[in-house]
């Protein structure tokens, strides 16, 4: 129940961000794979490696799952973290 909360919580704010969308949403799972293509000309390296020096937000590439134009997050931590990171996530799209 907890984790489904977590779940809910970071699909709803990635659902919040222009230019992010959610094709296959986790079931079982503790990490989301939001599309973020529409950014950095496709490139979820560079644009993690962005948001780690700008927003000290770690990321992983979604390339490196075989999901390119995507970002991995793992939601198998505190509400209070995932607060954090959703709304560093979201001011640096904000600025991108």
């Amino acid at each position: 129940r907890v984790m489904k909360e977590k779940r809910d919580y970071v699909l709803g704010e990635l659902e919040r961000m222009d230019g992010v969308s959610v094709a296959v949403p986790p079931d079982g799972a503790f990490y989301v794979l939001p599309d973020v293509s529409g950014y950095y000309d496709g490139d979820d390296t560079r644009l993690c490696l962005d948001l780690l020096k700008e927003k000290k937000l770690a990321l992983v590439p979604g390339s490196s799952f075989g999901a390119p134009g995507t970002v991995r997050i793992s939601y198998a931590t505190s509400m209070e973290e995932l607060e954090v990171a959703m709304t560093k996530m979201r001011e640096f799209l904000e600025g991108v």
